[in-house]
């Protein structure tokens, strides 16, 4: 019999202390997730003649596969409230599920793990290796990520063939390639598919060397993330494929062969039953073809980048020869932890003044959720409400969830990023009626104000900020009152000099803590014991930002501190005035256990009310982690002490850039310094190479080979690397001449992303 498991457990780590915020609300049925990112797995775990859902989960800190248990025991029932998630062994990116002769595999890349027939458990911890090619693409430059593997009798020969969808990044190059107008001068993702033939049998597979499959006369090349199901779609009794994408919507292949000798058609994207793109939420999807409800075809179950999986129903219908699919339905569970997406970005509030401590939450889809504390819970913490999302009030007087989209050129990392938006925020009376009002940042480096009006939300203009330019990467967008910080870092309003009005605490656009007294002119009033002033990261363009700050007094000195996100919450203690500004000591961390993946979210927090603030941290995995003061890391008295070392604080101090190679040729661009340079490798036997570095403001790139198209690198003799004085900032040119088969020639590459990529030019 499987059990629930506490919530430390669920959530793969050994923590006494830290440790998700449970709903304390029994009969609560919430969305159906994982951590970050999910990977639905829908068979019949337990033999009771119900799918369950296994969901795999590679992120931190909650990497596990988890059951979500079926309790309906009755396969005609669509959407059963599921148990809640039990812990079922590690969790991997690409998790497939297929079915050989009978039995479940979950697939990644080379592997497979096998369910076992008389206990329906899989040993994660024991893959199988299949022969095969762990990477089917490898050409040079080529950048992998999503590697999804399902075994299909391809062919209909009664053996498992392999089909793999592959991503590769290389052409898109990942970020800071816009150029002055905001147009994305990189690539795009691209998303393959290859077959694997099985030339022997189940019992001994021969696979042969991957074969790129085609939809019409061209390569299959979706945008990036390729999850493949191949499925009779249509019913003419031969095997159609449907693959989603890194982003939110999904491509159909008809095959317009046959069951032995397919041939797909070329892509199209699937609409929903009203005629509209069939899309998720958000992105990175990940579907699987089968026939959930029973009724002879094959829906979608699909998971989504923030943990949750959807139902998506097929109609039956055919519309041009494609099959009509409902809207997404997200699964439902029964209550365990509190979670709101994934990067959940939360703050304490008692948004609808009831007297009692609320939160409201951002995450990576732009949203921002509101948990309603319904009074205490069995365990002294609040029993919660299942999160809503918050309303604006549009010109026209209805009202929509709020939330912010990157759109094609809203995150500098490029149009992939399109359906996030990265909400971070805090809460206080801006506009002075009684209650509180929410001030923001997100992906779009914008700091905005979003007035309460009786629970809707009003957009207000920042007016009373001056109009200040953006970080120096992005270079297409104007000035404007918002333009205050990096993106998805926090701007915390409170009255931080206690005069009465409202100020702004925050990262100013090169990363460095600062005040803004009244909303007004940044100030670097933050200094370290040395009196330089505190730059909470020196990164830029996708480097840039991501740090997220809670203000209060910790320790209850009567000084105002700062927490920083870290491996859950940095405590910089507030020792000091001195020469005009504030002189914080960076004590360290506060809890032991690592809950933050990229970046946490720290808050304050008392709900037990016993005078003493509590820590509240938001995760990636878009859990909600609390510890109690009492519990937190406890320090010396030597260790909290202040020791100021100056008497007048100091001009920022200079980034220090790691050597280069002494004949390199160097270009600034407004990501950093880039090197390149000719790499000699004398009597290895190995041909030279062009090889350069950039700086991304942190620190510099591993070394990096200049691939063009020279047939023999064998045969090429490099000399004279130079940077064009012609180049700009979004087109840098590289030029070296080379020698080769006794011909000597000039090459031209561009780099658009400022020295990450180079290419040649079309």
């Amino acid at each position: 019999m499987l059990s629930s498991l506490s919530p430390s457990d669920v959530h793969g780590e050994d923590s006494p202390k830290l440790v998700p915020l449970e709903y304390n609300h029994p009969g609560l049925e919430v969305d159906l997730g994982v951590g970050l990112w999910a990977y639905p797995l829908p068979m019949d775990y337990d033999g009771d003649g119900d799918l369950d859902l296994v969901v795999g989960c590679p992120d931190k800190p909650s990497n596990g596969t988890y059951l979500f248990e079926n309790p309906t025991q009755d396969a005609s029932v669509k959407k059963p409230v599921f148990k809640s998630p039990v812990r079922i062994g590690r969790g991997f990116h690409n998790m497939m599920a297929s079915q050989v002769n009978g039995r479940t595999r979950v697939v990644i890349p080379g592997k497979y793990f096998e369910q076992n027939p008389a206990t329906g458990k899989f040993d994660f911890d024991e893959p199988q290796n299949i022969a095969a090619p762990a990477k089917p693409l490898n050409e040079p430059g080529a950048r992998i990520r999503g590697n999804m593997w399902r075994y299909v009798d391809y062919d209909g020969d009664g053996d498992h063939d392999l089909i793999a969808g592959v991503g590769d990044w290389s052409d898109l190059g990942w970020d800071h390639a816009y150029d002055e107008q905001g147009r994305w001068q990189n690539g795009p993702l691209h998303g393959y598919l290859f077959l694997m033939r099985n030339s022997g049998d189940d019992a001994s597979p021969n696979y042969e060397a991957p074969q790129q499959l085609n939809g019409g006369e061209e390569p299959i090349d979706v945008y990036g993330w390729p999850c493949a199901s191949l499925v009779d779609f249509d019913g003419d009794e031969d095997l159609d494929i449907i693959v989603g994408n890194f982003l939110d919507y999904f491509t159909y292949f008809e095959n317009v062969g046959t069951r032995k000798d397919p041939n797909y058609a070329k892509g199209e994207v699937l609409l929903d039953e009203e005629g509209q793109r069939l899309t998720m939420h958000l992105q990175m999807i990940t579907p699987t073809a089968i026939d959930w409800d029973q009724d002879g075809d094959a829906d979608l179950i699909v998971g989504d980048e923030d943990g949750r999986v959807a139902l998506i129903e097929n109609t039956g219908e055919l519309r041009n020869g494609k099959p009509v699919f409902r809207k997404p339905s997200f699964f439902r569970q029964q209550a365990d932890t509190l979670k709101f997406g994934a990067l959940a970005t939360p703050y304490i509030s008692d948004w609808d003044q009831d007297g009692d401590d609320d939160i409201v939450c951002g995450n990576t889809a732009g949203n921002i959720g509101w948990f309603e504390n319904l009074g205490n819970g069995e365990n002294g913490l609040p029993k919660w409400a299942e999160p809503v999302l918050l309303e604006v009030r549009k010109q026209d007087g209805s009202t929509e969830p709020f939330r912010v989209l990157a759109g094609d050129n809203g995150s500098i990392q490029g149009p992939c990023e399109a359906k996030w938006g990265y909400t971070t925020l805090s809460l206080a009376d801006v506009d002075g009626d009684g209650d509180d009002d929410i001030v923001y940042n997100s992906i779009l480096s914008e700091v905005g104000v979003l007035r309460n009006d009786s629970g809707t939300l009003v957009e207000q203009d920042l007016s009373s900020s001056p109009i200040e330019s953006p970080p120096a990467w992005y270079e297409w967008k104007p000035s404007t009152h918002g333009s205050l910080t990096q993106w998805r870092t926090t701007p915390v309003a409170l009255d931080f000099d206690e005069d009465g009005s409202l100020d702004l605490v925050l990262m100013d656009q090169e990363g460095y803590l600062t005040l803004r007294r009244s909303f007004g002119k940044a100030e670097r009033i933050f200094v370290d014991e040395d009196g330089y002033p505190i730059r909470l990261t020196s990164g830029t363009a996708g480097r840039s930002g991501r740090v997220k700050v809670a203000v209060a007094d910790w320790d209850n000195d009567g000084r105002t501190d700062v927490l920083i996100n870290s491996e859950n919450v940095t405590w910089y203690r507030n020792v000091a005035d001195q020469d005009e500004h504030v002189v914080l000591k960076r004590i360290g961390n506060l809890a032991r256990r690592n809950v933050a993946g990229h970046t946490a979210s720290p808050a304050v927090c008392d709900f037990n009310r016993d005078g003493k603030l509590d820590l509240i941290v938001g995760s990636e995995n878009g859990r909600i982690y609390h510890i109690h003061h009492d519990d937190c890391i406890s320090f010396e008295p030597d260790q909290l002490a202040g020791n100021v070392r100056f008497d007048r604080a100091k001009p920022a101090k200079v980034d220090p850039q790691e050597p280069i190679p002494a004949d390199a040729m160097t270009y600034r661009s407004s990501r950093g310094n880039i090197a390149a340079w000719i790499e000699r490798r004398g009597d290895s036997g190995k041909p030279d190479l062009i090889r350069y570095r950039y700086h991304d403001g942190m620190k510099w790139s591993g070394p990096i080979t200049v691939l063009w198209g020279a047939p023999s690198r064998s045969s090429v003799a490099y000399f004279d690397v130079r940077f064009s004085s012609e180049s700009k900032d979004d087109e840098i040119v590289l030029q070296f001449n080379v020698a080769m088969d006794y011909e000597k020639r000039e090459v031209t590459m561009v780099s658009y992303d400022r020295g990450r990529t180079f290419r040649q030019p079309e």
